[in-house]
């Protein structure tokens, strides 16, 4: 089984250190040089790229979200994971807005986070569990205009509620048309029907949406 690069971006140094020290035992992981803060991340990208990246939301010079952002518009297949503390979900709801795979806790096991790279690295999406209510409840503080859940329920068919969430767990348009039985071009198209139905401009929205009204399969 080939190795996941993966780079850690962390000013805390006792942290990362032992970020570090809990990928090194797993064996189907490549650990790259870790970056310091935002800007040093943009710069080691350009030499190697990684992955999957765990990134920091809270860092000098630049920060995790304004990193993440340009990165992505650089490299948009880039696989980034916001490693996160409790009292953080405001920034978070911002970071899966931009298109990130996934977060977790920092207090998270090595057994988890090894999940968390697994998956995002296949080119999935991860969010931990724990986060997800706290996340849902500050999107219904945030967009308070959105419709409530039940009113979604009834504005989308049951094809695709089942649909957002596949899309939440980040299955592209030929798997969730292999998953559903249905034609590749059948998929784009609930995918469009609900980027129109929801108010969406592009599927991170679609997935931050699908943790506010708890559609996690």
């Amino acid at each position: 089984m080939e190795k996941i690069k993966v780079m850690i971006v962390e000013d805390q140094i006792i942290f990362r250190r032992g970020l570090r020290l809990s990928l090194s035992v797993i064996n189907n992981i490549e650990l790259l040089e870790d970056a310091i803060n935002g800007k040093e991340f943009l710069k080691l990208i350009r030499v190697n790229m990684p992955d999957v990246v765990l990134m920091d939301i809270k860092m000098p010079l630049m920060d995790g979200y304004e990193a993440t952002k340009a990165a992505i518009a650089l490299y948009p297949d880039i696989k980034i994971i916001v490693v996160s503390s409790y009292g953080e979900e405001e920034s978070l709801i911002h970071m899966i807005e931009v298109g990130v795979k996934g977060f977790v806790l920092k207090d998270t096991d090595e057994n988890e986070l090894n999940k968390a790279i697994l998956k995002v690295g296949e080119g999935k999406n991860y969010f931990a569990q724990e986060l997800l209510p706290v996340l849902a409840s500050a999107f219904m503080k945030k967009r308070t205009y959105l419709h409530k859940k039940h009113e979604i329920e009834e504005k989308l068919t049951k094809r695709e509620i089942e649909i957002l969430k596949y899309i939440c767990e980040g299955f592209t348009n030929k798997e969730v048309a292999e998953i559903c039985f249905i034609s590749p071009r059948t998929a784009s198209g609930h995918r469009n029907n609900l980027l129109e139905k929801t108010g969406c401009k592009n599927t991170a929205q679609l997935v931050a949406f699908g943790i506010k009204y708890n559609m996690m399969k």
